[in-house]
């Protein structure tokens, strides 16, 4: 089968298993391989309209089934689709896997680390526990896990069997905003007092040498300043936001270019190595003004928080509007979003192959 020159190849979905009422595991033949933390961009034509959306892999990296999860958000086109009419046989467009959202593996360490994960945002944590627990055999692992119901509690069998498997060194504290667990600290919404209350009680550890934490952005946002605030390293907090909202600029599609539009700046793109000219316009993200030339660029979300966009800026400078999907590191090397960026130079070089 002729692969697409986007970087997309077609997979084909193995299993569709519905894991709560408004979610489903999707499970692909073949092997990828990918790192824990991970996600995959999935791409469909909807009518006129290709829709894209990132899910993070839920198994164990490198070499395990490659499987996502994926939550029904009302009104939301490709989540309604795949909970509802997907089935196995399917062909999905898929770029390879990707994402930051990850830590380098010590198997003869002795570390200890804390989970933090609300609703859909256990997919990627699950993954990433299940690979510590497996390649590092003498960590331990705390998980805090949030929902609204015990119902709506996504992977909640194959975190039991995780639980089971290592027995001593998995420990998983549920939480629920609308249910009632029996105790004050995990029921309700946690604010900044009770993410305190939660750390002081040892269900969200501070002294631990890495936390993940994958959810909303202003519960996301609070708990790792909280855990900072309790001695915890910023550098050893990983976190990556999940959210049906549209945080940052978003651009359904480069704006139309008239015979009277006047360039602002020009710029040139490296990608699959092949160097592209580009002008931008008034209003232009760097991807908006790529993908007129450039229409394999690769994008997601287009709103600054699956990092699908990222590339390093080689010449010139830019501006972010937002950034929840690169760590301060990755900016200090040169990488933007270029969902998100603006040109603040004549002339900007971007590199979506470094």
């Amino acid at each position: 089968m002729q692969q697409p020159s986007d970087g997309f190849r077609p997979l084909r979905v193995a299993a569709v298993e519905h894991d709560t009422d408004d979610s489903v595991i999707v499970s692909f033949d073949g092997t990828l391989g990918f790192v824990h933390g991970q996600h995959l961009t999935l791409r469909r034509q909807f009518g006129d309209t290709e829709v894209r959306r990132s899910y993070s892999i839920c198994s164990p990296a490198p070499k395990g089934d490659l499987r996502i999860a994926i939550k029904h958000v009302p009104g939301g086109v490709f989540s309604t689709w795949a909970t509802t009419d997907l089935k196995p046989g399917d062909m999905i467009d898929v770029l390879p896997p990707a994402g930051h959202f990850s830590h380098e593996l010590d198997p003869s360490g002795r570390r200890r680390y804390t989970m933090l994960a609300a609703g859909s945002g256990i997919t990627p944590v699950f993954s990433i526990m299940a690979t510590i627990l497996a390649e590092e055999p003498n960590a331990e692992v705390t998980l805090l896990y949030l929902n609204r119901t015990s119902q709506s509690t996504m992977l909640l069998d194959e975190l039991q069997d995780l639980r089971d498997r290592y027995l001593g060194r998995l420990s998983i504290a549920f939480a629920f905003t609308r249910e009632e667990t029996g105790g004050e600290l995990l029921s309700g919404r946690p604010d900044r007092c009770r993410l305190d209350q939660l750390i002081e009680a040892g269900f969200l550890p501070a002294d631990a040498h890495h936390a993940f934490l994958c959810g909303p952005l202003d519960l996301i946002t609070e708990a790792e300043q909280a855990l900072i605030d309790a001695g915890m390293a910023a550098d050893a907090v990983h976190r990556e936001i999940f959210t049906t909202n549209q945080p940052g600029r978003v651009s359904l599609a480069p704006q139309v270019v008239t015979e009277t539009s006047v360039a602002v700046a020009t710029g040139r793109a490296t990608l699959h190595g092949r160097a592209t000219g580009f002008d931008l316009y008034e209003g232009d993200s760097v991807l908006d003004a790529v993908q007129r030339v450039r229409p394999d660029a690769p994008f997601s979300c287009r709103s600054g928080v699956c990092s699908t966009c990222q590339a390093v800026v080689r010449e010139g400078e830019v501006t972010m509007t937002v950034n929840y999907g690169l760590t301060n590191d990755e900016v200090a090397r040169g990488y933007v979003l270029t969902c998100q960026s603006k040109p603040t130079t004549s002339h900007v070089d971007v590199d979506y192959d470094a």
